[in-house]
C-alpha cells in the first residue's frame, strides 16, 4: 500500500475522461499531465491540462495502447501515478503491474484483481463460488466452440473472454448462425483485446442491465453508492443510463448492492469498480462482469450521491482511508445521463468523421457536461464516436426526464451526422415515458423509433422551413449594434432578386422583396407569399413570425449550408449557387453507386472482403466490413451483381468516398 501523496498525475488516456480526470486533478491541487496523439493535438484536454506530452501519431498499438512510450515518457516528467481513465489500458494487468515495476502508482484496482476479473470465465466461476447467481456458459477457443455448437444453449450470447464494454458481442439464435457470428466476434475481440477466446452464456430475452457502483480503500472498508440502469443499449454501447433504476424494488435494491459488496470482499478489491448484472422481469439477477475502472456512466452515481469518485480514487491511491461510510450515503432526486455520438442514425448508425464545424452546449443548472471536443475539432475515425455527455439531475424521473429534453434542444452540433434528434425522439417516446425497456429495445423497435423522429420532424411545417431557411441564408453575421437588421447588407440585396436553395432534394427558386424599415422580408414560395418577420435574435437564435405564426430557430450559415434547429430537430438545406468543394466527391459518389462502384461511406479499416472477383452476390449481401470508431460496419450491396474487381485488401485504411470495388450488372 502507497503512503505518498502525490503531486503530479499523468492521465494515460483522451477526450472527454481525459479532460474529466485533469479536473479532479487540479481540483486537489495536484499538477495534471496529459499525453495525446498527433490527431488530438487540438483537442480541449490537451490545453487544459498543467502538462502535454506528444505520442506521435500511427494507429492505437504505437499511441494510446502503447505501454512503453507511455511509462517512458511517465519517468521523463517525473509523474508519481497514472489514472488510466476508461479503455485503452485501463483493464490491462500488465500495464498495471508494470507502472509499480517503474515505481508509479497505479490509479486502480490491483493487477491481480484486474487479471481475476478482466478474464469473463474466471470472474464468473469466482462470483458464482462467492454465492451470486449466474447463467450457465463456456469458455473457449474459436476451433473448440465451433466443435461444440449443436451442444450450446441457445439463444445465447457470445463475449470477448478477455474484455468488455460490449465489443465483439453477438447474439445467436441458432447453431446454423453460430460460426460466422462467431468469428467475427473473434477477429473483434483480438483487435480490441488482444485475444480470440470466447465466453458464451445463456442469452436472457427482454433483460435489465442493472449494475452496482462499488469503491474500497486499502484499510478495509468498502461500500456500495446503490445501482445504474443501464438498460438502454444499441450494439451492446450504452446510450442512456440513469440512477437510481426506477424497476427495481428497495428490497431487491438491498440483494443486489449486498451481492456485489459480497463480491469485492471476496477478492479484495480496493479502489472503484462496477459490478454488473443481468435481471428478468421478475428482478432476479444474474452475475454478468465486473469493470475494473471508472465507467463513462459515473457522473450518473456522483449526481445522485454527491460523491466525486475520481477525486476518491487519488486518495484511496495515496494510502488515506474513504472519506464517507456506508450510511453517510443517500439517494438525492434522479439522475440521468446521455451520451452524445457522432453517428447517422438514417443510416444504420453509421459513424461519422470530419471537422466538428459548430459544438454549442447549454449552459443550465442542473446540467452538467462533459465533452471531448470544441467546435472546430476533427473527429478522427480511429477512436470511439462519443463527443459529449449530458447529465441532468432533477426531483425525479419525470423532471430528470424533461430537464434533460430542454438541454439536448438547445444542444446544437454542425459538420458531423450525430444522434441529438433521436435522443430527443427517444426521450419522448412512450416506452421511456413508462420505462418499459430492455437492453435490446433499441434494436427491436428502431425501426419505429426512427419512424417517430420523422413523425416529430414531419410536424413541423415545411413551408415555414423553407422560409425561415431563405430568411437565414441572407442574413448577415453579427458585427454591431445594428447587426440584427438584414438592411446592413443592402447593397447585396439589390444585386440578388432571388436565392435558391435545394431542400430534400427538390430545388426551390425562392424570390424576395425588403420593406425598408422594417426587418421584414417578403418570399414567393411557389405559388404563394410568405411572410418573414425578425422579431427577436440573440447570435443564431432567431425569433421569426412567418406568416403570423412565431417559429423559434436557431439557424447558423455554413459555406453553402444553412443548418436549423426546431424543437429538437436539425434541419439542413444548401445554397446549389455558392460553390462548396465538399459536394463534388459527395456527389460522385452517390453516382458512382449508380455506375456500380461501390465507395468507402466513412474512414475506416477493412477487416474483412467476405466476396472475390467474379462473385456473384445478392441484394443486401455484405461486400466489404469496415472498422470506424471500434465498431464494425457492413457496407452492403443494393442489388444482385458480380463483383468486377476488387480495389483494397484486408487490413488497408480507406478514407470516405474511396473506391472498395466495381460491379457488373447480371
Amino acid at each position: 500500500m502507497n503512503n505518498k501523496e502525490f503531486k503530479r498525475i499523468l492521465v494515460a488516456n483522451r477526450g472527454e475522461i481525459a479532460g474529466r480526470i485533469v479536473r479532479a486533478i487540479q481540483r486537489v491541487d495536484k499538477l495534471a499531465l496529459v499525453i495525446y496523439a498527433e490527431d488530438d493535438r487540438e483537442l480541449p484536454f490537451v490545453s487544459q491540462a498543467d502538462e502535454a506530452y506528444a505520442l506521435g501519431s500511427g494507429d492505437l498499438s504505437l499511441t494510446y495502447l502503447n505501454m512503453e512510450r507511455i511509462l517512458d515518457i511517465a519517468g521523463e516528467a517525473g509523474a508519481d501515478a497514472i489514472h488510466p481513465g476508461y479503455g485503452f489500458l485501463a483493464e490491462n494487468a500488465s500495464f498495471a503491474r508494470a507502472c509499480e515495476e517503474a515505481g508509479i502508482h497505479f490509479i486502480g484496482p490491483s493487477a491481480e484483481a484486474i487479471s481475476l476479473m478482466g478474464h469473463k470465465s474466471m470472474a464468473r466461476d469466482i462470483a458464482s463460488g462467492l454465492g451470486l447467481p449466474v447463467l450457465e456458459g463456456e469458455t473457449g477457443e474459436l476451433d473448440s466452440l465451433l466443435e461444440k455448437r449443436q451442444e450450446l444453449p441457445y439463444p445465447l450470447l457470445i463475449k470477448p473472454a478477455a474484455g468488455g464494454g460490449g465489443k465483439g458481442m453477438r447474439i445467436v439464435g441458432t447453431a446454423d448462425s453460430f460460426e460466422e457470428q462467431a468469428k467475427a466476434a473473434s477477429r473483434e475481440a483480438l483487435n480490441y483485446f488482444g485475444s480470440g477466446e470466447l465466453y458464451v452464456e445463456r442469452y436472457l430475452e427482454a433483460a435489465r442491465h442493472v449494475e452496482v457502483q462499488v469503491i474500497a480503500d486499502h484499510h478495509g472498508s468498502a461500500v456500495h453508492l446503490f445501482e445504474r440502469e443501464c438498460s438502454l443499449q444499441r450494439r451492446y454501447q450504452k446510450i442512456i443510463e440513469e440512477a437510481p433504476s426506477g424497476f427495481i424494488s428497495e428490497d431487491t435494491r438491498k440483494r443486489i448492492t449486498s451481492a456485489a459488496l459480497e463480491l469485492v470482499r471476496g477478492i479484495g478489491y480496493t479502489n472503484a469498480g462496477t459490478v454488473e448484472f443481468l435481471m428478468d422481469e421478475h428482478q432476479q439477477f444474474y452475475f454478468m462482469e465486473m469493470n475494473t475502472r471508472i465507467q463513462v456512466e459515473h457522473p450518473v452515481t456522483e449526481a445522485l450521491t454527491g460523491v466525486d469518485l475520481v477525486r476518491e480514487q487519488i486518495s484511496i491511491a495515496e494510502g488515506k482511508r474513504l472519506s464517507f461510510k456506508q450510511e453517510d450515503l443517500s439517494m438525492d432526486g434522479h439522475a440521468m445521463e446521455v451520451r452524445l455520438y457522432a453517428e447517422d442514425p438514417m443510416r444504420e448508425f453509421l459513424p461519422s468523421s470530419g471537422r466538428l464545424e459548430v459544438l454549442e452546449l447549454p449552459a443550465l443548472e442542473d446540467v452538467r457536461i462533459d465533452n471531448g471536443y470544441r467546435a472546430g475539432n476533427t473527429v478522427a475515425p480511429w477512436y470511439d464516436p462519443m463527443l459529449a455527455k449530458l447529465i441532468v439531475k432533477g426531483a425525479d424521473r419525470e423532471d430528470t426526464r424533461k430537464k434533460m429534453l430542454k438541454a439536448l434542444k438547445l444542444t446544437h452540433m454542425t459538420g458531423l451526422y450525430t444522434n441529438r434528434d433521436f435522443l430527443v425522439a427517444l426521450l419522448q417516446s412512450d416506452a421511456f415515458r413508462r420505462n418499459s425497456i430492455h437492453t435490446r429495445y433499441l434494436d427491436q423497435e428502431m425501426p419505429g423509433l426512427l419512424g417517430y423522429m420523422r413523425d416529430l420532424r414531419a410536424g413541423i411545417e415545411g413551408e415555414s422551413l423553407l422560409a425561415a431557411a431563405a430568411f437565414i441564408a441572407l442574413k448577415g453575421e453579427e458585427g454591431g449594434p445594428e447587426s440584427g437588421s438584414p438592411w446592413r447588407e443592402m447593397g447585396h440585396w439589390r444585386l440578388v432578386p432571388a436565392i435558391k436553395l435545394l431542400w430534400e432534394e427538390e430545388l426551390h427558386l425562392i424570390k424576395y422583396r425588403r420593406f425598408k424599415g422594417n426587418e421584414e422580408i417578403r418570399f414567393q414560395l411557389a405559388e404563394r407569399e410568405s411572410t418573414v418577420i425578425l422579431d427577436h435574435r440573440k447570435g443564431h437564435l432567431f425569433r421569426l413570425r412567418i406568416n403570423n405564426k412565431s417559429l423559434e430557430v436557431w439557424g447558423i450559415r455554413d459555406g453553402s449550408e444553412i443548418h436549423m434547429d426546431v424543437n429538437g430537430q436539425g434541419f439542413t438545406c444548401r445554397r446549389p449557387d455558392i460553390p462548396d468543394r465538399r459536394y463534388i466527391p459527395r456527389e460522385r459518389s452517390q453516382k458512382g453507386w449508380d455506375n456500380g462502384e461501390i465507395s468507402a461511406p466513412l474512414n475506416g479499416r477493412v477487416v474483412e472482403i467476405p466476396v472475390k472477383d467474379g462473385d456473384r452476390v445478392e441484394k443486401g449481401s455484405a461486400l466489404v466490413i469496415i472498422e470506424s470508431m471500434k465498431m464494425e460496419n457492413r457496407i452492403i450491396s443494393d442489388r444482385e451483381a458480380i463483383v468486377a474487381q476488387i480495389e483494397v485488401t484486408e487490413g488497408q485504411q480507406v478514407r470516405t468516398n474511396q473506391l472498395l470495388m466495381t460491379l457488373d450488372s447480371l
